[in-house]
């Protein structure tokens, strides 16, 4: 099917939804609240955050886009994983593919500070976000703040800042179970309990283990070649799929199958009602791996052809290595502490932290083996990492007309990577000798101050700045020959390196009148260089990347102007620009011999500038006690700019974001109907003008929720209603189905 044709068909589609849910939002009101109002409302209008300013304000009284999902709406839509949370919100893509992360305005979790109780959970080896080893049945509210965020969170504080905050004990005794199972055999099963000790003693521990047989996504293709060094008689005949840029579609790495686990473990202790320390641990381990291979190459007599040069239906000859339909094992393990001390008579809180991913690699056989079936010798990558960190905050609230929040923060990352020889490369036990090292640490101290000054009744304004100081030090790359004997010809220790940075904000909000309020706001931010980037070589597949301790980080300028309204007390709209201009853009950066196309080395280096800019609209709905609407949208647009002057489209980056949904609750009864619409993401390929494998696609889901009893509710989902196909990277599931059983007592 043409490109062309399905963006039509996906067009059309959007148009119609846009159009149902709009006329029900707008005028479709008069006539559903004439329902009898008897069930629970779930809808609220006026929510609480903390995240964007480090104090506790109305969400429409905060000068920046914002978002609050809490424990309710995860459960009501029966939510697996925090990805799936947040796509529902504002100008978030989640990747549909298997495992898919983020991102935020365009950001990936690399420009995305994730915080988890206070703990920074970017990985400290490459900088981007885990989802899977945060449980998804534990978390108690997430807050998003949009834009820049760097004069009080520091660095990757960029395009977003993630705040996830856990359960405490609520009740003398709590017990929360969910079993749910759902298409490709995938499983979800969790149980928590907390108890009240006393007064002032409380505790909770729960397991949650998630896992699926996985599908179909990955895709292989091969370009042919007009002619073959190969004996012709040994060559056999195939028909291949061809694609529109030429390329052969030869087969794939089979099912991707995955398992997630997590335990939990929290001790609370109240000193008073405003006093309290809560130490929190995890455990997650996560797993996937891939089976069933599959070819489409098979010879005159139906036999699958995974290894050896074959001539396709158009006289071209394409070679097929059995190692190319091989995927990956990969393997995390993470064990994570938080102590959260807080002190709301003296406005005082501290977070201490420590994520220590011991495990976290994959490994894979050579791309060279002939044998699809093959489970001897390959090799693994094995990165673990690990992060500390100190948060400490105070508050002076209505000094006169100022309210001050000042703080300081202490990190340090380090990874250790290891390259290691196996005898089987699906078992990473099987470890032979090893043959490179490296690693690297960095450390940050800063100092924060942010005043929010009352000008006036109806104007505030908030000005902010932190200081950071940034070291990256103790780099090495070594390699080793035979014997795990190191090679002093090819080991490295790298330089130390630092840098300071300043990261001022200021806000304005000028609340018109009891409804509306206007914000603007301008805000720098910074996102230090990842330590993979900087300390790591890599030979072999790599192609010769060397490590780049000068690497600084990126800075970032975000202006961004935004409005909140309430029409009514039934209805909230929300509107945002933002402008996001990016310096000293890190690019993977290929370096030539003199004279030649032949590679020399490559590194990531600072060079260029990207741009980018949106616009973001958030409209709610409550009809009824029993109905509720919403409908978001997000147009961005993102333009890079090279060392040598050349703009281009960042075709990362969807144009076209929209979701949009009704929910209807009814004594026991709760259903949502949910849409969402995402534009193609690659650039069009030259020749056909046609555009790759990153499909616009529009997806309809719906959730079911009964309450069988005051305490058990059953559960049933289909996303991808209407079995869409589409390529995301990958292909994605088409339509699947969960049916759960949810337990609260």
């Amino acid at each position: 099917m043409k490109k062309k044709a399905k963006l039509i068909n996906a067009n059309k589609e959007v148009l119609i939804t846009m159009l149902l849910t709009s006329s029900m939002l707008l005028g479709g009101g008069n006539s559903l609240a004439a329902e009898e109002e008897t069930s629970t409302p779930t809808f609220t209008l006026d929510q609480m955050i903390v995240t964007a300013t480090r104090t506790m304000k109305d969400v429409k009284e905060v000068p920046a886009s914002v978002d609050v999902i809490t424990a309710e709406e995860i459960a009501a839509k029966n939510v697996t994983s925090v990805t799936e949370a947040l796509q529902m919100k504002t100008g978030v893509y989640m990747s549909p593919i298997a495992q898919g992360g983020i991102s935020i305005r365009g950001f990936g979790s690399t420009d995305i500070l994730v915080l988890l109780d206070g703990q920074p959970m970017n990985s400290g080896w490459n900088g981007v976000m885990n989802w899977e080893m945060i449980p998804v049945e534990r978390i108690a509210r997430i807050e998003i703040a949009r834009g820049a965020a760097s004069s009080l969170y520091g660095g990757r504080a960029v395009g977003a800042v993630v705040n996830i905050t856990t359960k405490d004990s609520e009740k003398d005794t709590s017990i929360d179970a969910v079993v749910s199972y759902g298409s490709n055999n995938t499983w979800k099963k969790s149980m928590y309990f907390d108890q009240k000790l006393n007064d002032k003693l409380s505790v909770g521990a729960g397991y949650e283990k998630r896992s699926s047989d996985g599908y179909r996504g990955y895709y292989r293709t091969a370009n042919g070649s007009a002619s073959t060094t190969v004996n012709p008689s040994t060559i056999k005949n195939v028909n291949l799929p061809k694609i529109s840029d030429g390329s052969y579609l030869i087969g794939g790495r089979g099912e991707k199958e995955w398992e997630n686990e997590n335990q939990s473990f929290h001790l609370k202790y109240k000193f008073d009602d405003n006093k309290s320390l809560k130490y929190t641990y995890m455990k997650s381990k996560n797993d996937y791996s891939y089976k069933n291979p599959f070819t489409y190459a098979y010879d005159a007599n139906g036999n699958p052809i995974f290894n050896g040069t074959v001539k396709t239906q158009d006289g071209s000859y394409v070679k097929l290595t059995a190692g190319n339909f091989l995927g990956y094992v990969g393997r995390r393990e993470t064990d994570l502490h938080t102590l959260n001390y807080q002190d709301d008579d003296h406005k005082v809180q501290l977070n201490i932290g420590f994520s220590d991913t011991k495990k976290d690699g994959f490994s894979s056989a050579s791309s060279s083996v002939t044998n699809i079936n093959w489970e001897g010798k390959g090799t693994n990558s094995f990165y673990p990492n690990k992060t500390y960190n100190i948060d400490f905050q105070k508050a002076w609230e209505n000094i006169g007309k100022h309210t001050i929040v000042a703080g300081f923060n202490g990190k340090e990352e380090s990874f250790d990577q290891t390259r290691y020889n196996l005898t089987n490369w699906k078992d990473h036990n099987s470890v032979t000798s090893f043959y490179e090292k490296h690693g690297g640490k960095a450390k940050n101290i800063a100092l924060f101050v942010q005043d929010e000054y009352k000008i006036s009744d109806p104007v505030t304004m908030y000005l902010g700045v932190r200081y950071d100081h940034y070291k990256k030090y103790n780099g090495y790359s070594h390699y080793y020959d035979a014997g795990e004997v190191l090679n002093p010809s090819t080991s490295k220790n790298h330089d130390n390196g630092s840098y300071d940075e300043l990261s001022p904000k200021i806000s304005f909000e000028y609340k018109a009148n009891k409804s509306t309020s206007y914000y603007t706001s301008y805000g720098h931010s910074f996102n230090p260089p990842l330590l993979y980037q900087v300390y790591r070589y890599g030979g072999g597949g790599m192609g010769d990347v060397i490590a780049n301790p000068d690497l600084d980080p990126e800075t970032s300028d975000t202006f961004e102007i935004g409005m909140k309204k309430s029409l009514n007390e039934k209805t909230n709209l929300g509107i945002s620009l933002y402008h996001v201009k990016t310096d000293d853009k890190v690019a993977y950066i290929s370096h030539y011999l003199p004279g030649t196309s032949i590679v020399d080395f490559k590194r990531y280096e600072n060079a260029g500038t990207e741009k980018r800019r949106g616009v973001e609209f958030d409209f709610t709905h409550k009809f009824s006690t029993n109905w509720n609407g919403y409908i978001n949208y997000a147009w961005q647009n993102g333009k890079i700019t090279n060392a040598s002057g050349k703009e281009k489209n960042d075709f990362d980056i969807p144009k076209h974001l929209l979701h949009t949904g009704i929910e209807y609750n009814k004594n026991k009864f709760n259903a949502i109907l949910d849409a969402q619409y995402v534009s193609e993401r690659q650039a069009p390929d030259t020749s056909t003008g046609e555009y790759g494998s990153e499909d616009a696609f529009f997806v309809m889901n719906t959730y079911f929720n009964y309450k069988v009893t005051p305490n058990t509710t059953l559960q049933f989902s289909i996303q991808n209603l209407f079995d869409k196909e589409f390529y995301a990277s990958e292909a994605t599931s088409g339509r699947t189905y969960s049916v759960s059983v949810r337990y609260q007592f």
